[in-house]
């Protein structure tokens, strides 16, 4: 199957809704982002076409590049009567080839574990799994929060929070995970999170107002990541969780962690994802490009 691509334009966005609505049962964050993509300069938002005038959409994708040569591949969707057709590994190398055009060194994207059609893309495409975060979730109601070391934890800023990082064990590389996503260490520049550490961990909390991400939390929900020593970790969220937030405004925690620590924050109450039948983890994939 032939396929003609072009940037993406305003013109396009009914095209992109129209595909957008049939994703994830309709709760895409497409219809959140799609016009702040498409005024950002130095990135490319494409479309995929199968005739040659351009004019029926039938996929699209985004590439994004940091300042450390990695171009971050995101927001591909096909259309729900297109689907299954090869369509996906199409639009994720025309992702690389312009990756490798405007002088990426890696190419990178991120997907949950129970995605099993974007894990096949990474395996077609040869992509290297290379870091996970496993996600997990609890009513407030339900927390069971231990007694905690006051005096050792403090608020730090977003500065501080990257020489924090840097003397945590994050796993190989210096990206870190924001939630359904991961950043370069070098380019987190976020002005709306709360990051907490008492030397041994370190603890970022993140709402609805965090603009920066494609996917955020939801109205009543907010997202925690944490890296660090299972037992600062539980310090560090039975502090958030007693002081940072207004349980009478927020409904559900999500929490982001390494694997070794599922264990003691489930004790705390964060059981798996209620929307998956098995346990799930945000997955980075990285292929290096010749």
């Amino acid at each position: 199957m032939k396929l003609y691509f072009r940037d993406l334009t305003k013109k396009d966005i009914p095209a992109i809704l129209d595909i957008s609505k049939d994703i994830w049962e309709g709760d895409d964050y497409i219809p959140d982002v799609i016009e702040r993509w498409l005024n950002e300069k130095d990135k490319l938002a494409y479309g995929a076409f199968l005739e040659e005038e351009m004019k029926e959409l039938i996929g699209l994708g985004r590439v994004k590049m940091f300042p450390n040569g990695v171009a971050w591949l995101e927001g591909g969707r096909v259309k729900i009567t297109h689907q299954k057709q090869g369509i996906g590994r199409d639009l994720m190398k025309y992702a690389i080839d312009y990756s490798i055009q405007v002088g990426a060194k890696i190419a990178q994207y991120d997907t949950s574990s129970r995605n099993f059609g974007s894990k096949s893309l990474a395996k077609f495409h040869g992509f290297k799994e290379k870091k996970r975060m496993e996600v997990l979730e609890c009513d407030v109601n339900k927390l069971k929060l231990k007694e905690y070391k006051f005096s050792d934890i403090r608020e730090i800023s977003n500065e501080e929070a990257k020489k924090v990082y840097q003397r945590m064990d994050i796993g190989p590389g210096d990206e870190i995970n924001i939630g359904w996503s991961y950043i370069p260490l070098s380019s987190l520049e976020d002005k709306n999170s709360v990051w907490l550490t008492n030397s041994q961990a370190i603890l970022q909390k993140r709402d609805m107002g965090s603009r920066d991400l494609p996917e955020k939390p939801s109205e009543r929900e907010i997202w925690i990541i944490v890296y660090g020593t299972p037992e600062a970790i539980l310090d560090l969220i039975s502090y958030t969780l007693s002081f940072e937030i207004d349980k009478n405004e927020i409904d559900v925690v999500e929490l982001y962690c390494k694997a070794e620590v599922v264990k003691y924050v489930k004790e705390l109450g964060f059981e798996d994802p209620s929307w998956e039948e098995e346990p799930v983890a945000v997955v980075l994939y990285e292929k290096k490009l010749t």
